[in-house]
């Protein structure tokens, strides 16, 4: 790390000779959080295809007239306010002609007319009758084929080892989806990993894992049913939920989860999803909903139900899971059953609005009488000034195997903590986001051989110079102790703070070109014995956007240098169409990627190749997948039709 301050020096001489692009995917608000997944989720696994299907289901212009409720906080950004004299306008006055008819309701500013003209449309919702005569007609296709491989060869290819891959380097998936005036919508997806056979040898079905869903929405009281491949997310996610990320982000209006019930996938992944069938029964007051399915991969069982009610700013629900394991192997004792139970969840929650304060939050129980809860506020200081606070507690040995809520883990048992939020608008070019966690894990975590309580603080600046240039400088802290590797058999724990800056300019030199410049510094001290280790990560972006978008080209060049493993650094990396990366920066070297899109009518081609060259070490990871060199590059292209 001797030449740090040298790189910083000549990064910003350099700035203005470089430029980048906004993300392919408009990404740049949701994951400032992902950039620090090292930092605030150490034991979570990121799936960045939860956050497209999002998305997906909220893509293109939303139709006021049928406008849902988690559509319009997650994708509008509506108030709970908003969103009731919305409702009750169309209840009232029929359904709206005009998006501007939004100024006469009450709660929406000129402003807020302004904002949601791009976003939304104004449709006459279809009727039964009509949907069946216009099923194909008022459609939409797409298809998705995808082939990625390494260009160096790894060590698992070389058939003369005694243990080898027996299928090529292709890593192959695709994706169809159909949808028919958003009531009918099928899903079908198959993947094939690098190294497996493809319609031969024991892979004879072709791809080693298919997925698919079929929904069917809105049908008079039929809210949504599902066969196929679902998630769940009810309530603030404590018995079901399967919420992206932790919610810590310093971002008032993403701490509290919004019940978005069943959402149908059909995942390019072997995450973790339901597999079965599921149904919402109701109306705008009350909805119901039950679920069974097998949780993918596994030999476990799920069934469950939701009820809620609404009635204008308040909400209650309530909800239970439970779990069974099934055993149809040869080797299960003869006595022994093929079905036992194995866990049972339930839980209750609310949201309403005292005045101008959100309250919300959700209590749960297991069979064992194991208890979580958290409880949370959301209230306006001043105009410009709002405050969040959350509050959890989740019992030792609580278990929600379905269940993803607001924490420091994934898992949401043995922690306690309170959670401060504050965000401030300073101007109308600068706005502040500061958040404080503090929490006591009561058992041993990931790397923590004992209880701790844990400080996480964080600062966040944004900076509007214009519309087109801004700047966000971001400081994360964090004292936790951590296992002390002294002696191989005894973990005595030894005090640990971590610090992060992040610096990302974001400017458009250019009508047709957008520009971004970053900078990540993590630095990791110990006391007792005083260790200090350091990470940094410089990285330039340039977007190209030309011939009325149907040509686009982004890139991006990159420094790494970090004393270890642990002080590896996270950055969001652009990519093809329905996928999602976030690169990991470690050692020492330099990374690149170009992507190139082509897209006319109906047709779109991707083609995306990215390289990580080493300049501390001459080979690339172990085992099977490593290589004898330096280096390591990566190709992925990608087509879709669309009809």
């Amino acid at each position: 790390m001797k030449k740090t301050w040298m790189c910083i020096a000549i990064w910003f001489l350099g700035l203005s000779a470089y430029g980048q692009a906004d993300t392919l995917l408009h990404l740049d608000e949701v994951t400032e959080e992902v950039a620090d997944l090292d930092l605030l989720t150490e034991d979570q696994d990121f799936n960045g295809e939860e956050l497209l299907e999002e998305m997906e289901e909220h893509e293109g212009s939303l139709n006021l007239n049928a406008l849902s409720y988690s559509a319009a906080v997650q994708r509008l950004g509506l108030t709970d306010y908003q969103y009731y004299q919305l409702q009750l306008y169309i209840e009232v006055s029929g359904p709206l002609v005009s998006v501007y008819e939004l100024a006469a309701i009450e709660g929406f500013s000129e402003k807020d007319v302004g904002r949601l003209i791009s976003l939304v449309k104004v449709e006459a919702v279809p009727e039964r009758s009509t949907f069946w005569r216009n099923f194909f007609r008022k459609s939409r296709s797409s298809l998705i084929i995808r082939d990625s491989w390494v260009l160096e060869r790894q060590a698992g290819y070389d058939t003369a080892r005694p243990t080898h891959y027996d299928g090529s380097r292709d890593h192959l998936c695709f994706r169809y989806l159909f949808n028919s005036q958003d009531k009918f919508i099928l899903k079908i997806s198959g993947e094939k990993d690098a190294g497996e056979q493809f319609f031969q040898g024991k892979q004879r079905q072709g791809f080693d894992f298919y997925a698919g869903s079929l929904a069917f929405k809105r049908f008079g009281v039929l809210r949504q049913a599902v066969v196929g491949d679902y998630r769940l997310n009810f309530g603030q996610g404590l018995v079901m939920g399967s919420s992206l990320l932790s919610g810590r982000g310093g971002d008032v209006s993403q701490l509290r989860r919004i019940s978005t019930g069943i959402r149908a996938v059909a995942p390019t992944n072997e995450g973790d999803f339901l597999r079965g069938a599921a149904a919402t029964l109701g109306n705008t007051v009350v909805q119901g909903t039950v679920f069974a399915g097998q949780r993918f991969g596994t030999t476990t069982g799920a069934a469950g139900a939701d009820i809620s009610f609404s009635h204008g700013h308040f909400r209650l629900g309530g909800r239970a899971a439970c779990l069974f394991h099934w055993d149809t192997s040869s080797a299960r004792p003869p006595n022994a059953p093929a079905l036992s139970f194995q866990s049972l969840t339930a839980g209750i929650d609310y949201q309403t609005t005292l005045r101008k304060v959100l309250l919300f939050g959700e209590m749960a129980v297991t069979h064992l009488g194991k208890i979580a809860m958290m409880h949370g506020a959301t209230l306006p200081l001043t105009p410009v000034t709002h405050l969040a606070i959350i509050l959890r507690h989740y019992d030792t040995g609580f278990e929600s195997p379905l269940g993803k809520a607001f924490g420091a883990s994934s898992k949401n048992s043995a922690e306690s903590g309170i959670y401060v939020s504050l965000q401030h608008i300073v101007s109308r070019k600068v706005e502040l986001k500061t958040y404080l966690d503090y929490y006591h894990l009561h058992t041993p975590t990931y790397r923590l051989d004992a209880p701790a309580q844990v400080l996480d603080a964080s600062v966040t600046l944004r900076c509007a110079f214009s519309r087109h240039n801004l700047m966000t400088l971001t400081y994360l802290f964090r004292d936790k102790p951590a296992n002390s590797n002294e002696e191989p058999h005894y973990h005595r724990l030894r005090e640990q703070q971590q610090h992060r800056l992040r610096i990302l300019w974001q400017y458009s030199p250019l009508k047709n070109v957008t520009c971004k410049s970053g900078i990540i510094w993590k630095i990791t001290a110990y006391q007792q014995p005083a260790e200090r280790f350091q990470g940094l990560l410089l990285y330039q972006d340039l977007a190209v956007n030309c011939w009325q978008n149907r040509i686009a080209l982004h890139a991006r060049i990159a420094y790494f240098n970090t004393d270890r493993y642990d002080e590896r650094l996270y950055a969001y990396e652009d990519d093809v169409y329905y996928a999602f990366t976030i690169g990991s920066y470690y050692y020492q070297g330099i990374r690149g990627y170009l992507v190139l899109r082509f897209k006319y009518r109906f047709f779109a081609l991707w083609l995306r190749i990215g390289q990580t060259y080493y300049l501390d070490r001459q080979v690339v990871s172990s085992g099977l997948t490593q290589i004898d060199k330096p280096h390591k590059t990566e190709v992925r292209l990608q087509t879709s039709w669309s009809w």
